[in-house]
């Protein structure tokens, strides 16, 4: 903390010396308190740059008033002035000192409002002296009292705002409105610089800090799921130092891979390191014409944020804070009374094993069983006043029997967790120098009730221009990030907690035995871990971000050049320290939990340095009226190094000084790795533009990587795109309600830079030998270097893209649309296998291609009237966007679908690719209902499947359709042209994702709604996945789904209820990670598939912004409170059958060693309080 306080020091103060408080709001300084009109006015003539005018007829200039002490140029001619008859005003750099003129009486004045093409309805002609409103009629009318000499002012959404003092003419009088184009002329950051919205020929979606700042979101990615058409981003869960997964426009390459180019203030960075209140607008490109000048590093799109810039003028002082209470938006629902699920486990083991196997004497040594505890547990969850822990004698394993209802669930979580977030912000500065710093604290304690899991971020960032010429201006932007996470963990390596609580934590067992001493239940559960706090990880990052550049004007706005320098440095700590835990099963026996791995500490640092440097020209020739050109051209280096180290030893000798020192293990080899690289590269931009209509942009990149092997380094990617304005054509006249109507078309390659360091460089790897000995000693080996063809090329990505942006009704309705393709050619992937005798794997190659198609549009209204005399706006806006990607060309001639094992831990996807494959598409088998009767068994097909121990089928299991009609149902050989009864019956890639964002705001009230979603998404539930599959994954299963607790959902040979349950009859071992074909449930069907898509109302605020003319009284300029929730609702069909997961947190925590679906920390939902001061 302390190197964090000296690095705000070192910025701030260079900073606060360059403040100069000029201007009106200027603190003045007077020798006396009482002083002549005259002498005050000498003295602020010296002390600023204005000129006092007045004339001594109208003004006693002698006269002697008291001057205040300290205060602003505004103030000090306020109070000197009072009671003298006059008022001044600022006229340039004059002070004009008048007679205050006498009321007037108020008089009527009527008139019209129009545009050139007729009457404007609904303007707001307001009286700024009085503040009188009036709104045009159907016939653009008004009629308004005010005095003569008033000033009136007209508004009108989509129109520029128009001034007119009143005379002596009281009717008759016509207002002409000029069309608005401030929406056309908005600036948009593009590659390098900047464009007008109305030259843009790419497809470039931006979004203002606005969309952002008020989102309780520790992650700016959060705050950008939905808002922008074409960028796909995914969370898996609301971990707060989880980063999000995301593209531009789908899949990328299922080769080399590649990823999204993400920029900050033109330098490379993450999403996760950035303060959200320092955003000033995010874009994205998405086509080759607007990435291109980034060459083989924006394949796959590039995301631009921008952070704030200084604002001139006297120092604004903004705080953002915030608390918010977080919950879960699913609680799962298990059955947790220690009868019912006895009975369940009873059934299911039964169910499988048919009385061929009699029931064990313990539950997976975890709890005992025999009859007399049964019986015993139905008679004492009669009478709850009896005791539901007893001794045990006679038993082999166990000295306790335990017939508790345990809510593990319940002992591990909060019901609600808490986290704050505190802004500060400082900026101003003059003409030449200002500045702007941000300082953020954020902080989240645990979703758990044990363990003390704790997460604070602290962010800093400075921001200062310097004009050291005229023509030359520099500029200096750092920023730093320090985060410290405490995360609990069980004592038994990375075993994901979930996991561990679904093997062990069983409603039937306590927490402690009577003695004191913890049960196995709480052992292996993870659960005594957490308590006693010997366990656990810690992350520690440090994120620092510098950039220096210089612009100067050598030929003002015609010839600019442009250079920087960027440094970046993380560095990250990980610490690992695991306890194994004591528990007793017998009364004055323990054991350890986790002995084999024992007590342990691991330590792993992870650094990377990245450095760049950019230098560019830009060259705009003036041109006249009808040509438009400007001519970027730069150049790039890049380099990155990453590196890590981790040691580790065990035998802890106190677990309360995890030291390394003080351990008396054997330390194990320290692990090294990491890697390099460098890219270097030119790249040029041309924009013409002939009258604003006709927009043609050509642009490309030369680029060479240290990443290709020395043969295919380098590659040039070009692009081009058109534009054509047809709303500015002579023949568009009779469109009068179309402001805009501009048609796109752009085509452009480049190559896919953003892949593995060492892809593409042959590889070997080092080892000692086990099993023989030369010398005395076991001998070091290696392997056979992978081979990498000569021929070897970059992936490349061709992008075609055709789009429409219209604008309707003084820009009030707007629409954009993209259609593309995007063909991914020369991916790499393996080759054909070869045989053994070849020695070493068989080499990659540029073996594969890939299809993307996809669309995306945006539909957006705003409108404003008056309610109550008062301005009310509202805004709707609609996106919708889909992609799907298929595999055109692959090295799989037999047309192999891969291996089981793969088959299924893929959720059903090939795990494998083939010629014809679209990205994500799900096999399996078509299902027919529940068996009715043994004859329905007997006129179906074949079903070998281990439905039960002795593989015989029973009505109520699970009846397959036979597709190939071959009697038996079977995958044939998993092949594309011999699959047998599998076919393709989904497909997870989410499809059809959408955002809608609605907005109001009346009189200083504001609401705003945003809902995020996507309509299909097909999952079906993984191996072991306890939250669905409960005992029918194996029976020792903790958590048993209250939807299955023996309702008619579940069949039953008493109800017979094959036609109308969902769930077969009781069994168990049915989707239990065996990875084979012999296990109904585990390989995905029509039944158990579910449709995870969903609609979540993302955000939900209302604000309020109190009257600026209050704020002033209290000395602040602005002032807003602020109630947020996110997440708070969800609609979507998976809850149906799936109630225990959220559509968005399907996988497992990645932290952790890998796990079932939905084991992962919780998504959260949150209502927010905020308050927001500007002084």
């Amino acid at each position: 903390m302390k190197h964090l306080l000296a690095l705000i020091t070192c910025i701030l103060l260079p900073l606060f010396s360059a403040w100069d408080l000029s201007g009106q709001e200027q603190t003045l300084m007077f020798p006396e308190r009482k002083m002549k009109i005259a002498d005050v006015f000498s003295a602020i003539e010296k002390q600023t740059d204005y000129t006092v005018a007045y004339n001594e007829s109208v003004l006693d200039a002698g006269k002697v008033v008291t001057v205040p002490e300290r205060k602003s140029l505004t103030e000090v001619l306020t109070a000197i002035l009072k009671d003298t008859g006059t008022q001044f005003s600022f006229q340039g750099k004059m002070i004009l000192i008048q007679k205050m003129e006498t009321a007037k009486k108020a008089v009527t004045y009527t008139g019209k409002v129009i545009d050139e093409t007729g009457p404007v309805i609904g303007a707001a002609v307001i009286v700024n002296q009085t503040g009188a409103v009036s709104v045009t009629d159907s016939d653009g009318a008004f009629s308004i009292k005010a005095p003569s000499g008033s000033t009136v002012k007209v508004s009108m959404l989509g129109y520029k705002d128009s001034e007119l003092v009143l005379g002596i003419k009281t009717d008759g009088i016509n207002i002409v409105l000029e069309e608005d184009n401030s929406l056309l002329d908005e600036s948009v950051v593009v590659g390098y610089a900047s464009m007008k919205k109305r030259d843009l020929v790419g497809a470039v979606d931006q979004i203002g800090g606005e969309a952002i700042a008020s989102r309780p979101n520790g992650n700016l990615a959060r705050s950008l799921q939905g808002e922008v058409a074409g960028l796909n981003i995914t969370f898996t869960d609301s971990k707060p130092s989880r980063s999000a997964s995301f593209n531009v426009r789908g899949e990328t390459s299922v080769g080399a891979g590649g990823s999204t180019l993400v920029l900050i203030d033109g330098v490379e960075g993450s999403l996760n390191t950035i303060n959200p209140q320092d955003v000033a607008s995010v874009t994205v490109l998405k086509d080759a014409s607007s990435t291109a000048v980034y060459g083989a590093r924006g394949a796959f799109g590039v995301i631009l944020v921008t952070t704030k810039d200084p604002q001139k003028g006297r120092p604004v002082i903004n705080y953002n804070g915030s608390v918010t209470v977080n919950s879960r938006t699913v609680v799962p629902d298990v059955i947790t009374d220690g009868l019912t699920w006895l009975n369940w486990w009873k059934d299911s083991y039964n169910g499988y094993y048919n009385g061929s196997k009699s029931l064990l004497n313990h539950i997976d040594s975890t709890v005992p069983y025999t009859e007399e505890i049964y019986n015993e547990l139905v008679r004492r969850q009669a009478d709850p006043t009896l005791t539901r822990t007893t001794t045990l004698s006679g038993h082999g394993m166990f000295g306790w029997a335990y017939m508790e209802s345990t809510d593990w669930y319940d002992l591990f979580y909060k019901n609600c967790n808490w986290s704050d977030e505190h802004n500060l912000s400082v900026s101003g500065g003059n003409e030449f120098a200002d500045y702007y710093v941000s300082g953020r604290y954020y902080g989240m304690d645990g979703i758990y009730k044990v363990g003390n899991e704790d997460y604070k971020k602290y962010d800093i960032r400075a921001k200062g221009t310097l004009k050291v010429r005229p023509w030359l201006k520099i500029t200096n932007n750092i920023s730093a990030s320090v985060v410290n996470h405490y995360e609990p963990k069980h004592s038994r390596n990375d075993m994901n907690v979930q996991k561990a609580i679904n093997h062990a934590g069983m409603p039937l067992s306590p927490v402690k035995n009577p003695d004191g001493t913890w049960t196995t239940a709480a052992a292996i559960s993870g659960y005594a871990a957490f308590v006693e706090g010997t366990s656990y990880r810690t992350n520690d990052y440090v994120y620092l971000r510098e950039k220096i550049s210089a612009d100067a004007d050598i030929i003002k706005d015609v010839l600019k050049a442009q250079a920087d320098y960027s440094f970046n440095y993380t560095a990250r700590k990980r610490v690992d320290v695991q306890t194994p835990i004591k528990y007793s099963k017998t009364p004055g026996v323990t054991m350890l939990e986790s002995e084999s791995a024992g007590s342990a500490k691991s330590q792993s640092d992870y650094s990377t340095r990245y450095q760049a440097a950019n230098a560019y020209l830009t060259y705009t020739p003036r041109l006249g009226d009808s040509h438009s050109l400007t001519a970027l051209a730069g150049w790039n280096i890049e380099e990155q190094k990453y590196e890590t180290l981790t040691v580790s030893r065990s035998g802890l000798i106190t677990d309360r000084k995890p030291s390394f020192s003080l351990m008396d293990g054997t330390p194990t080899a320290p692990v090294e790795g990491g890697n390099a690289w460098s890219y270097v590269g030119v790249f040029y931009r041309l924009n013409y533009s002939f009258k604003g209509k006709y927009l043609v942009e050509f642009s490309g990149r030369y680029d060479g990587s240290s990443k290709f092997p020395m043969n295919s380094k380098w590659g040039i990617f070009p692009s081009g795109s058109i534009g054509w304005r047809i709303s500015d054509e002579p023949w568009m006249k009779w469109a009068s309600a179309m402001d805009n109507a501009k048609i796109r078309l752009s085509a452009g390659s480049m190559g896919n830079g953003n892949v593995s360091p060492y892809s593409y460089t042959s590889s070997m790897f080092i080892a000692t030998a086990g099993d023989f000995v030369l010398g005395g000693e076991l001998p070091s080996y290696t392997s056979v270097g992978s081979t990498v063809p000569v021929s070897l090329t970059w992936e490349k990505a061709t992008t075609y893209d055709a789009g429409i942006d219209l604008d309707f009704f003084r820009n009030r309705l707007s629409f954009s649309g993209d259609i593309y393709r995007r063909y991914t050619t020369d991916m790499y992937t393996a080759s054909e296998s070869l045989p053994s005798v070849f020695g070493t794997t068989p080499p990659k190659g540029n073996n594969a291609e890939l299809k993307t198609d996809g669309f995306e549009l945006t539909l957006s209204w705003k409108d404003e009237f008056k309610l109550l005399g008062k301005p009310f706006s509202y805004n709707v806006k609609a996106m919708l966007w889909d992609s799907k990607s298929i595999i055109t060309k692959y090295a799989n001639d037999t047309g192999s679908l891969g291996n089981v094992k793969g088959y299924i831990k893929n959720g059903g996807s090939p795990s494998t690719c083939y010629v014809g494959m679209t990205i994500g598409e799900i096999w399996g088998y078509t299902v027919d209902g529940l068996f009715k009767d043994q004859d329905d068994i007997d006129a179906s097909a074949v079903h070998n499947f281990q439905q039960a121990s002795d593989k015989m089928t029973r009505p109520g299991q699970v009846k397959i359709k036979d597709l190939d009609g071959n009697g038996v149902i079977d995958p044939g050989n998993f092949m594309v042209h011999d699959h047998g009864d599998l076919t393709i019956i989904g497909n997870k890639s989410p499809r059809y994702r959408f955002g809608i964002n609605l907005g109001a705001n009346w009189n200083g009230i504001g609401l705003s709604v945003f809902l995020q979603g996507v309509l299909h998404r097909d999952w079906y539930p993984g191996s072991d996945s306890g939250y669905f599959w409960g005992k029918y994954g194996r029976p020792f299963f903790s958590f048993i789904p209250s939807i299955h607790a023996y309702t008619d959902d579940v069949y039953s040979a008493e109800k017979n209820n094959w036609d109308t349950a969902y769930w077969p009859r009781i069994t168990t071992y049915q989707s239990n990670g065996t990875y084979n074909w012999t296990k109904v449930l585990e390989i995905p069907n029509t039944r158990y598939i579910q449709n995870a898509g969903y609609l979540r109302v993302k955000n939900i605020q209302l604000d309020y912004s109190f009257n600026k003319k209050l704020c002033e009284r209290i000395g602040l300029q602005g002032l807003k409170v602020y109630l947020t929730g996110e997440n708070l609702f969800t609609f979507t069909p998976l809850h149906k059958y799936a109630p225990n997961y959220d559509p968005e947190g399907l996988s497992f925590d990645s932290d952790f060693a890998s796990a079932a679906d939905g084991y992962t920390y919780p998504v959260l939902k949150s209502v927010t309080l905020g308050l927001n001061i500007s002084f």
